[in-house]
């Protein structure tokens, strides 16, 4: 299973989880594409779902503590709803439309984001709930789901710490739910899933090197990075 690419894949695995680690979210945006070139698009989401699960552990304790919980649960229920239909698309679409559909769903965010537009509206059950089915079915179809929920709770008005744990819990229950419905689908291999363990060290080191950056640097670095993040993905996935 090494190989040249997996080789490559190791640099892109340190990047993927030094965004991840400080926006905690944004690793998949920039990983997921850019190893769906080398793999096809449900190799790549595994891959990097298994890496990013196990490497992003040292996020979990503290994510843990901050999050709010009671905005999560509705949030999961959408999740578990539509990230297998989401998943379902996955498998009968052509890769390169998944690839291009990537791109696309990232700019509209990042779009959305530069406008300085910021969800105003009840943060109870139902938008929540909304939130979730939205990233799922995103997630399912093309590993890049984590845009509507770091929008979301990037719109609140908790500190930065207590959004970047809402995130970082969301987005790993919603990795986990890929994982099964991937898994459920036949999409898993002795292969992929060695590759994605293969990858872990260098995403532990990555999330590390990010969780210390944002123990550090200026809080209102936070939502810039985010958004930065989101832009350049986009036009990575559309270019190559």
């Amino acid at each position: 299973i090494v190989d040249t690419a997996l080789f490559y894949a190791l640099g892109v695995a340190v990047l993927n989880g030094l965004i991840h680690g400080y926006t905690g979210f944004g690793g998949a945006l920039l990983m997921v594409p850019l190893l769906s070139v080398l793999y096809s698009p449900v190799e790549a989401i595994a891959m990097v779902g298994v890496a990013m699960v196990c490497g992003s552990a040292q996020l979990y304790p503290s994510a843990a503590r901050q999050a709010v919980w009671r905005e999560l649960f509705p949030l999961f229920a959408g999740l578990f709803v539509f990230v297998p239909l989401g998943a379902y698309l996955l498998f009968h679409l052509d890769p390169q439309l998944v690839r291009r559909s990537m791109g696309g769903f990232i700019l509209v965010f990042a779009a959305i984001l530069m406008s300085g537009w910021v969800y105003g509206g009840a943060r109870g059950g139902l938008p929540s709930a909304l939130v979730g089915a939205l990233a799922g079915g995103i997630t399912g179809a093309s590993g890049v789901g984590g845009p509507p929920i770091a929008l979301y709770f990037l719109a609140s008005p908790h500190p930065a710490e207590i959004q970047r744990a809402n995130i970082v819990i969301s987005v790993t229950v919603m990795t986990l739910v890929v994982l099964i419905s991937i898994a459920l689908g036949g999409g898993f291999s002795t292969n992929v899933v060695l590759r994605g363990l293969f990858l872990t060290p260098a995403s532990l080191l990555g999330v590390w090197l990010g969780a210390r950056l944002f123990a550090t640097m200026p809080k209102s670095y936070f939502r810039k990075a985010a958004l930065w993040l989101l832009i350049a993905t986009g036009f990575t996935i559309l270019v190559f």
